[in-house]
């Protein structure tokens, strides 16, 4: 069995739910170390140019966009929550532990009228969970706890103008990164992994007839 495939098989979710009337401190996952798994995710493909790059308007090819905080950002946004309507969920419990948090957003054409800008989305959206993937398998190696959520409340507008987010992006996956969890943290494991089927039950070998 290769790394990758070592790798792929260790990787798990890990939730991590702390209190966030009493958030933990910090545990010293380094802000280099989130750019280097954020850089690993970059080598993920895609295969067309983000309509802005395509516009002129933004020289940035990729079709996703990472939105970093560190722990302390983590803490200083669970006050902000009250400003979003949508109710935090679980969201606020995971800020008040984690060491960083990603949102990783993916670039809308502009319109989605046309067939062309219907693929187009499609690529950017395999494009973004491609890079996803590969950043929760660069933390894996790394022995650093993680987490993929939709986001919840992370992906409204409010939300989007307190990070400074455009608001014409849409969110793909808040990855919550937990790589020393705190003796009073809740650690709640992905409810899929135990029930995953063989391969042979969802891959098929066929010949065109």
């Amino acid at each position: 069995m290769t790394q990758i495939e070592q790798t792929a098989r260790a990787r798990k979710t890990l939730k991590l739910l702390g209190n966030p009337a009493a958030p933990a401190p910090a545990t010293g996952l380094s802000r280099e170390t989130v750019e280097a798994l954020v850089a690993a995710a970059g080598w993920a493909p895609f295969h067309r140019p983000a309509h802005r790059a395509r516009e002129g308007t933004d020289p940035v090819v990729e079709p996703w966009r990472f939105t970093m905080l560190d722990a302390p950002g983590c803490r200083a946004l669970l006050p902000r929550l009250s400003e979003i309507p949508k109710p935090p969920g679980k969201i606020a419990d995971m800020l008040a532990v984690a060491d960083a948090l990603i949102l990783v957003t993916w670039l809308p054409e502009p319109s989605e009228e046309s067939w062309q800008a219907t693929d187009f989305n499609m690529e950017h959206i395999a494009a973004g969970s491609a890079a996803i993937q590969t950043l929760l398998l660069a933390a894996t190696e790394r022995g650093i706890g993680n987490y993929w959520s939709s986001g919840g409340c992370l992906g409204t507008t409010e939300a989007f103008a307190l990070l400074g987010i455009d608001p014409t992006d849409i969110l793909l996956g808040a990855i919550f990164l937990f790589p020393d969890p705190p003796a009073n943290a809740e650690a709640v494991p992905g409810k899929m992994r135990e029930k995953r089927s063989h391969p042979g039950a969802w891959s098929r070998w066929v010949t065109p007839t």
